[in-house]
């Protein structure tokens, strides 16, 4: 009898052994894990590194974000849009997220995922047999989630313990609540606040990079600077406030021209400066006809009028054999920006002239 409660107590030792070495390894890749969210530069990097190294460490057939419809995470989303991640993830309404995840702050594990098909990115609900999901929270705000998923069907049950899926989301939720902050410094630092383009301060770095770039590796890139015509008559005419919805029409629609490898800034007032890799002059060219084709054809409406926006430009290029230098470059594109404008003020005096002779002429 003593013998057989002596091999009870030795197994059950051993098995606490296990499982406290079980604990260690998952506690380690926790620590590793955490280490990659510091070490991240932007929220596309922290969102992508996050995702692979979870799958990965943890053997989980897939990992992905889910974000509520609250604007913060509409602006989070652009951003990583806009920064090219690669990860997974999905916006959906705060009111669908809440009923689904019982409104609850505690990782919530499910193995028939039916019922969740709506956190379930499209292409995965086939094989997904098991979640987590792992809710997130910024400045005390539940946000979303970030789920794990996994093709065994017994990987995740309701009662499992969850203790260390939860470390993962309050480490989680802390990582991304300071990268979105660092964020929002950078595009204080680096962005135009009406317009949301990339600011001046921002253009002269990028411009710089692009210069090595071409040197380095032989590329050609356009710049095209580009004026805003009569844009003092918007604003004496309509008001300052038309004039800045002015602005926010024709930088909107520039970016939409622009592929995504394309840069748009702005410069200064109605000035902006689009910056275009692997484009040549004459292809440049052929790009600020069309911005200049778009606004003809998008008039800014203001108070059910009209507002008819042009603008002139000058296209400066990088030779991948020559050493031009950032200045160079705007120096040669505002030059001709300037010709292109004094030429159309020339054929508006011209027309005005002729306009006023016919009808003086007129029996």
């Amino acid at each position: 009898m003593a013998s057989s409660d002596h091999k009870k107590s030795t197994q059950g030792l051993e098995a606490l052994i296990q499982q406290a070495r079980r604990n260690e390894a998952i506690a380690a890749k926790l620590f590793d894990i955490e280490l990659e969210m510091l070490r991240a530069t932007d929220l596309s990097s922290f969102i992508d590194g996050l995702t692979e190294n979870v799958r990965g460490r943890f053997e989980l057939d897939d990992v992905w974000f889910v974000f509520t419809d609250i604007e913060e995470n509409r602006r989070l989303l652009h951003l990583l849009d806009s920064q090219g991640a690669l990860s997974e993830r999905q916006l959906i309404s705060t009111v669908d997220f809440l009923r689904l995840t019982d409104n609850g702050s505690y990782p919530l594990l499910r193995n028939r995922p039916k019922a969740l098909a709506r956190l379930i990115p499209s292409h995965l609900r086939e094989y997904i047999g098991s979640l987590a999901i792992l809710p997130l929270q910024m400045e005390g705000r539940l946000i979303g989630a970030l789920i794990l998923g996994a093709s065994d069907g017994q990987r995740y049950q309701p009662g499992m313990e969850a203790f260390f899926l939860h470390q993962l989301a309050v480490k989680t939720s802390a990582g991304l609540t300071s990268i979105w902050a660092r964020e929002q410094l950078r595009q204080l630092a680096t962005r135009d606040p009406l317009t949301g383009l990339r600011n001046r301060r921002d253009m002269e770095s990028t411009l710089e990079q692009e210069l090595g770039r071409s040197q380095r590796y032989g590329q050609a890139m356009a710049l095209l600077f580009l004026d805003l015509d009569d844009f003092k008559h918007v604003n004496d005419t309509w008001g300052h406030e038309a004039g800045d919805a002015c602005l926010i029409h024709v930088a909107n629609h520039f970016q939409a021209l622009l592929r995504r490898d394309d840069s748009i800034f702005r410069f200064a007032g109605d000035e902006f400066i689009a910056l275009l890799p692997g484009q040549n002059e004459a292809s440049a060219d052929q790009i600020g006809k069309r911005m200049l084709h778009e606004l003809a054809q998008n008039p800014l409406t203001r108070n059910g009028s009209e507002i008819s926006i042009s603008f002139s430009y000058g296209v400066a290029c990088i030779r991948p054999e020559s050493n031009s230098t950032a200045e160079e470059l705007l120096r040669i594109a505002d030059k001709r920006l300037y010709e292109m404008k004094r030429s159309s003020e020339r054929r508006k005096s011209q027309t005005a002239t002729e306009d006023a002779r016919d009808v003086t002429s007129a029996p």
